[in-house]
Protein backbone atom coordinates (compact mmCIF):
# COMPACT_ATOMS: atom_id res chain seq x y z
CA UNK A 1 0.00 0.00 0.00
CA UNK A 2 2.77 2.46 0.99
CA UNK A 3 4.50 1.75 -2.33
CA UNK A 4 1.13 3.18 -4.37
CA UNK A 5 0.96 6.06 -1.95
CA UNK A 6 4.43 6.82 -2.89
CA UNK A 7 3.67 6.91 -6.80
CA UNK A 8 0.36 8.63 -6.24
CA UNK A 9 2.46 11.38 -4.02
CA UNK A 10 5.13 11.44 -6.60
CA UNK A 11 2.45 11.95 -9.43
CA UNK A 12 0.85 14.90 -7.99
CA UNK A 13 4.44 16.65 -7.10
CA UNK A 14 5.36 16.20 -10.50
CA UNK A 15 1.91 17.95 -11.71
CA UNK A 16 2.29 20.86 -9.57
CA UNK A 17 6.00 21.40 -10.10
CA UNK A 18 5.51 20.83 -14.34
CA UNK A 19 5.95 24.69 -15.31
CA UNK A 20 8.18 24.91 -13.18
CA UNK A 21 10.72 22.05 -14.39
CA UNK A 22 9.82 23.26 -17.99
CA UNK A 23 11.55 26.49 -17.36
CA UNK A 24 14.69 25.04 -16.36
CA UNK A 25 18.05 24.00 -19.00
CA UNK A 26 19.04 20.30 -18.83
CA UNK A 27 22.58 19.75 -18.66
CA UNK A 28 22.46 18.56 -22.48
CA UNK A 29 20.92 21.97 -23.42
CA UNK A 30 23.58 23.95 -21.11
CA UNK A 31 26.13 21.49 -23.29
CA UNK A 32 24.65 22.29 -27.24
CA UNK A 33 24.39 25.98 -25.59
CA UNK A 34 28.18 26.13 -24.70
CA UNK A 35 29.43 24.56 -27.80
CA UNK A 36 27.53 26.58 -29.99
CA UNK A 37 28.66 29.57 -28.81
CA UNK A 38 32.35 28.19 -29.06
CA UNK A 39 32.23 26.73 -32.56
CA UNK A 40 30.02 30.18 -33.54
CA UNK A 41 33.07 32.47 -32.28
CA UNK A 42 35.88 30.13 -33.60
CA UNK A 43 34.96 30.06 -36.87
CA UNK A 44 34.21 33.98 -36.72
CA UNK A 45 37.64 34.81 -35.19
CA UNK A 46 39.38 32.71 -37.41
CA UNK A 47 38.22 33.90 -40.60
CA UNK A 48 36.33 31.25 -41.51
CA UNK A 49 33.79 31.32 -44.60
CA UNK A 50 31.40 28.24 -43.25
CA UNK A 51 27.85 27.11 -43.41
CA UNK A 52 26.16 26.34 -40.48
CA UNK A 53 24.63 22.76 -41.22
CA UNK A 54 20.93 22.72 -39.38
CA UNK A 55 22.02 20.27 -37.16
CA UNK A 56 24.95 22.32 -35.48
CA UNK A 57 28.09 21.80 -37.34
CA UNK A 58 29.65 24.23 -39.24
CA UNK A 59 31.52 22.68 -42.72
CA UNK A 60 33.48 24.25 -45.44
CA UNK A 61 33.24 22.56 -49.20
CA UNK A 62 37.44 22.64 -50.02
CA UNK A 63 36.70 20.55 -52.83
CA UNK A 64 33.55 21.21 -54.94
CA UNK A 65 32.59 18.58 -57.52
CA UNK A 66 30.07 20.41 -60.61
CA UNK A 67 27.11 18.23 -60.88
CA UNK A 68 28.92 15.46 -58.35
CA UNK A 69 26.95 12.25 -58.02
CA UNK A 70 24.74 12.45 -54.69
CA UNK A 71 24.86 9.29 -52.03
CA UNK A 72 21.88 7.60 -51.06
CA UNK A 73 20.41 5.82 -48.47
CA UNK A 74 22.82 2.10 -48.19
CA UNK A 75 25.26 3.24 -50.68
CA UNK A 76 28.84 1.69 -49.53
CA UNK A 77 31.29 5.01 -48.95
CA UNK A 78 34.95 4.86 -48.66
CA UNK A 79 36.77 8.14 -47.28
CA UNK A 80 39.33 9.33 -46.56
CA UNK A 81 39.87 11.62 -43.20
CA UNK A 82 41.77 13.72 -40.92
CA UNK A 83 40.59 14.58 -37.11
CA UNK A 84 41.69 17.21 -34.70
CA UNK A 85 40.61 19.07 -31.75
CA UNK A 86 39.46 22.11 -32.04
CA UNK A 87 42.36 23.97 -30.26
CA UNK A 88 44.61 21.48 -32.65
CA UNK A 89 45.58 18.83 -30.94
CA UNK A 90 46.24 15.58 -33.25
CA UNK A 91 44.20 12.89 -33.02
CA UNK A 92 44.33 10.73 -36.05
CA UNK A 93 44.68 11.15 -39.93
CA UNK A 94 44.02 8.09 -42.39
CA UNK A 95 44.99 8.72 -46.65
CA UNK A 96 46.15 6.56 -49.15
CA UNK A 97 49.67 5.55 -47.56
CA UNK A 98 47.64 3.81 -44.96
CA UNK A 99 46.06 1.63 -47.77
CA UNK A 100 42.09 1.59 -48.87
CA UNK A 101 39.56 3.74 -48.16
CA UNK A 102 37.65 3.16 -44.76
CA UNK A 103 34.24 2.30 -45.77
CA UNK A 104 31.13 2.05 -44.11
CA UNK A 105 27.43 1.91 -45.17
CA UNK A 106 24.84 5.24 -45.37
CA UNK A 107 22.04 5.21 -43.79
CA UNK A 108 20.58 8.68 -42.18
CA UNK A 109 18.29 6.64 -39.69
CA UNK A 110 20.53 4.12 -38.39
CA UNK A 111 23.88 6.44 -37.66
CA UNK A 112 26.63 4.12 -39.33
CA UNK A 113 29.40 6.11 -38.53
CA UNK A 114 30.86 7.74 -35.74
CA UNK A 115 31.44 10.86 -35.00
CA UNK A 116 27.79 11.31 -35.93
CA UNK A 117 28.21 14.61 -37.56
CA UNK A 118 30.09 12.84 -40.69
CA UNK A 119 27.87 10.39 -40.83
CA UNK A 120 25.22 13.41 -41.07
CA UNK A 121 27.46 15.25 -43.71
CA UNK A 122 27.55 12.60 -46.08
CA UNK A 123 23.53 14.51 -47.48
CA UNK A 124 25.80 17.60 -48.11
CA UNK A 125 28.56 15.89 -50.32
CA UNK A 126 29.29 14.34 -53.38
CA UNK A 127 31.06 11.53 -54.53
CA UNK A 128 35.20 12.99 -54.71
CA UNK A 129 34.25 16.16 -52.92
CA UNK A 130 35.97 17.06 -49.44
CA UNK A 131 34.20 18.59 -46.82
CA UNK A 132 36.43 20.10 -43.03
CA UNK A 133 33.63 20.14 -40.30
CA UNK A 134 33.39 21.84 -37.45
CA UNK A 135 31.96 19.51 -34.83
CA UNK A 136 30.69 20.22 -31.45
CA UNK A 137 30.98 18.05 -28.67
CA UNK A 138 26.85 16.95 -29.14
CA UNK A 139 27.85 15.52 -33.12
CA UNK A 140 30.90 14.08 -31.94
CA UNK A 141 32.02 12.25 -28.84
CA UNK A 142 30.00 14.24 -26.12
CA UNK A 143 31.01 12.80 -22.56
CA UNK A 144 32.77 10.41 -24.07
CA UNK A 145 36.74 9.96 -23.92
CA UNK A 146 39.70 7.41 -24.27
CA UNK A 147 43.21 8.54 -22.69
CA UNK A 148 44.99 10.92 -24.00
CA UNK A 149 43.53 10.85 -27.32
CA UNK A 150 39.75 12.23 -26.57
CA UNK A 151 39.12 14.67 -23.99
CA UNK A 152 35.24 14.60 -22.32
CA UNK A 153 33.17 17.42 -24.58
CA UNK A 154 35.77 17.68 -27.33
CA UNK A 155 34.25 19.75 -30.02
CA UNK A 156 36.77 18.52 -33.22
CA UNK A 157 37.75 19.36 -36.74
CA UNK A 158 37.49 16.68 -39.19
CA UNK A 159 38.49 17.18 -42.66
CA UNK A 160 36.61 14.62 -44.95
CA UNK A 161 36.94 13.45 -48.41
CA UNK A 162 34.42 11.75 -49.56
CA UNK A 163 36.25 9.00 -52.20
CA UNK A 164 33.64 6.45 -53.80
CA UNK A 165 30.52 4.85 -53.59
CA UNK A 166 31.42 0.82 -54.02
CA UNK A 167 29.08 -0.82 -55.77
CA UNK A 168 28.10 -4.42 -53.60
CA UNK A 169 30.32 -6.74 -56.48
CA UNK A 170 33.46 -5.05 -55.79
CA UNK A 171 32.96 -5.31 -52.35
CA UNK A 172 32.58 -8.81 -52.89
CA UNK A 173 35.56 -9.19 -54.89
CA UNK A 174 37.48 -6.77 -52.37
CA UNK A 175 36.54 -9.28 -49.44
CA UNK A 176 37.31 -12.79 -51.46
CA UNK A 177 40.52 -11.06 -52.51
CA UNK A 178 41.54 -11.15 -48.75
CA UNK A 179 39.89 -14.66 -48.29
CA UNK A 180 41.96 -15.54 -51.01
CA UNK A 181 45.02 -14.07 -49.74
CA UNK A 182 45.23 -15.34 -46.15
CA UNK A 183 44.48 -18.83 -47.41
CA UNK A 184 47.44 -18.83 -49.30
CA UNK A 185 49.90 -16.84 -46.73
CA UNK A 186 49.14 -19.42 -44.34
CA UNK A 187 49.23 -22.38 -46.23
CA UNK A 188 46.01 -23.69 -45.93
CA UNK A 189 44.91 -26.58 -47.62
CA UNK A 190 41.22 -28.24 -47.67
CA UNK A 191 38.75 -25.33 -48.18
CA UNK A 192 36.19 -25.65 -50.69
CA UNK A 193 33.83 -23.33 -51.50
CA UNK A 194 30.10 -23.09 -50.39
CA UNK A 195 27.33 -20.65 -50.41
CA UNK A 196 28.15 -17.30 -51.87
CA UNK A 197 31.21 -16.64 -51.16
CA UNK A 198 31.94 -18.53 -47.85
CA UNK A 199 34.78 -21.39 -47.78
CA UNK A 200 34.93 -24.31 -45.62
CA UNK A 201 37.34 -27.30 -44.47
CA UNK A 202 36.55 -30.08 -42.22
CA UNK A 203 38.81 -30.66 -39.84
CA UNK A 204 37.87 -33.64 -37.71
CA UNK A 205 34.91 -35.42 -39.65
CA UNK A 206 33.49 -36.99 -36.72
CA UNK A 207 30.95 -39.74 -36.09
CA UNK A 208 30.71 -41.19 -39.27
CA UNK A 209 27.91 -43.61 -38.40
CA UNK A 210 25.18 -41.09 -37.31
CA UNK A 211 23.31 -39.30 -39.35
CA UNK A 212 24.30 -35.91 -41.00
CA UNK A 213 23.25 -32.41 -40.26
CA UNK A 214 20.46 -30.96 -42.17
CA UNK A 215 18.02 -27.91 -42.34
CA UNK A 216 15.33 -28.33 -39.34
CA UNK A 217 17.62 -30.10 -37.25
CA UNK A 218 18.11 -28.60 -33.80
CA UNK A 219 22.46 -28.71 -33.97
CA UNK A 220 25.09 -27.73 -30.91
CA UNK A 221 28.06 -26.51 -30.94
CA UNK A 222 30.63 -25.06 -29.59
CA UNK A 223 32.80 -22.21 -31.34
CA UNK A 224 35.27 -19.26 -31.92
CA UNK A 225 35.13 -16.09 -33.92
CA UNK A 226 37.94 -14.16 -35.56
CA UNK A 227 38.03 -10.86 -37.72
CA UNK A 228 39.97 -13.12 -40.58
CA UNK A 229 43.56 -12.52 -39.79
CA UNK A 230 43.64 -11.84 -35.93
CA UNK A 231 44.65 -14.16 -33.44
CA UNK A 232 42.22 -13.62 -30.72
CA UNK A 233 38.52 -14.44 -31.02
CA UNK A 234 36.15 -11.55 -30.48
CA UNK A 235 33.61 -14.40 -29.07
CA UNK A 236 33.83 -17.62 -28.04
CA UNK A 237 31.92 -20.86 -26.24
CA UNK A 238 33.78 -23.33 -24.98
CA UNK A 239 31.59 -25.43 -23.04
CA UNK A 240 27.50 -25.60 -22.37
CA UNK A 241 26.62 -25.43 -26.35
CA UNK A 242 24.95 -23.02 -28.76
CA UNK A 243 21.87 -24.88 -30.04
CA UNK A 244 19.83 -23.77 -33.15
CA UNK A 245 17.80 -25.00 -35.59
CA UNK A 246 19.46 -25.50 -38.72
CA UNK A 247 18.23 -23.33 -41.38
CA UNK A 248 16.11 -21.12 -39.30
CA UNK A 249 16.17 -17.27 -41.26
CA UNK A 250 17.42 -15.64 -38.00
CA UNK A 251 21.07 -17.39 -38.35
CA UNK A 252 23.96 -15.96 -40.02
CA UNK A 253 24.38 -17.43 -43.26
CA UNK A 254 27.51 -18.78 -42.20
CA UNK A 255 25.80 -20.76 -39.66
CA UNK A 256 23.30 -22.04 -41.75
CA UNK A 257 25.47 -23.24 -44.47
CA UNK A 258 28.55 -24.22 -42.52
CA UNK A 259 26.91 -26.37 -40.00
CA UNK A 260 25.13 -28.18 -42.72
CA UNK A 261 26.13 -32.05 -43.95
CA UNK A 262 28.40 -32.29 -40.72
CA UNK A 263 27.99 -35.79 -38.65
CA UNK A 264 28.18 -35.11 -34.96
CA UNK A 265 31.31 -34.45 -32.84
CA UNK A 266 32.86 -32.59 -36.52
CA UNK A 267 35.24 -29.62 -36.29
CA UNK A 268 34.88 -27.43 -39.06
CA UNK A 269 36.81 -23.87 -40.35
CA UNK A 270 34.45 -21.36 -42.40
CA UNK A 271 35.41 -18.24 -43.59
CA UNK A 272 32.89 -15.63 -44.93
CA UNK A 273 32.72 -12.23 -46.03
CA UNK A 274 30.69 -10.09 -44.23
CA UNK A 275 27.28 -10.77 -46.52
CA UNK A 276 27.12 -14.10 -45.00
CA UNK A 277 28.36 -12.94 -41.40
CA UNK A 278 28.28 -9.14 -40.08
CA UNK A 279 27.42 -7.39 -42.71
CA UNK A 280 25.41 -4.08 -40.51
CA UNK A 281 28.16 -3.07 -38.55
CA UNK A 282 28.94 0.59 -37.88
CA UNK A 283 32.42 2.05 -38.39
CA UNK A 284 34.08 4.30 -35.55
CA UNK A 285 36.96 7.00 -36.55
CA UNK A 286 39.59 6.92 -35.31
CA UNK A 287 39.79 2.99 -35.65
CA UNK A 288 41.62 2.92 -32.62
CA UNK A 289 38.78 3.34 -29.98
CA UNK A 290 36.71 0.56 -31.69
CA UNK A 291 37.46 -1.84 -29.11
CA UNK A 292 36.54 0.53 -25.95
CA UNK A 293 33.11 0.96 -27.60
CA UNK A 294 32.30 -2.09 -28.13
CA UNK A 295 33.38 -3.01 -24.53
CA UNK A 296 31.58 -0.12 -23.45
CA UNK A 297 28.57 -1.80 -25.58
CA UNK A 298 28.51 0.86 -27.92
CA UNK A 299 28.57 -1.51 -30.80
CA UNK A 300 27.23 -5.16 -30.89
CA UNK A 301 30.24 -6.40 -32.39
CA UNK A 302 33.78 -5.85 -32.57
CA UNK A 303 34.29 -6.70 -36.11
CA UNK A 304 34.76 -3.76 -38.81
CA UNK A 305 32.50 -3.25 -41.65
CA UNK A 306 32.77 -5.23 -44.91
CA UNK A 307 35.65 -7.84 -43.21
CA UNK A 308 35.40 -11.59 -43.56
CA UNK A 309 35.28 -13.72 -40.36
CA UNK A 310 36.58 -17.09 -39.37
CA UNK A 311 34.46 -19.14 -37.87
CA UNK A 312 35.59 -22.34 -35.79
CA UNK A 313 33.05 -25.17 -34.43
CA UNK A 314 32.82 -28.46 -33.17
CA UNK A 315 29.25 -30.26 -33.32
CA UNK A 316 28.06 -30.86 -29.83
CA UNK A 317 25.25 -32.56 -31.40
CA UNK A 318 22.37 -33.01 -33.88
CA UNK A 319 18.53 -33.91 -32.92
Amino acid sequence: MNKFLTIAMALAMSTLMFSCLQEKETDYEKQVKRDDQILADYVAQNGIDAEQSPAGYYYTRDVDIEDGVKFNDEDIIGIYYEMETLEGAFIESYDEADGAPIKFKYDREAQTLAPIAINSAVALAEEGETLTLYIPSYMAYSGYSYGQLISPYENLKVTVRFVKIYPEQEIAAIEDDKIQEYISQNELEGYEAIGEGMYRRIVEEGDMDSDASKNGNRVGFTYQLFQLGEEDPFSEVASNPVVTTLGASDNFDFINEGLKDLYDGAEVEVIAPSSAAYSATAQVLPRAIRQDYFDKGYLNTIVEPFEPILFKATIEGIQ
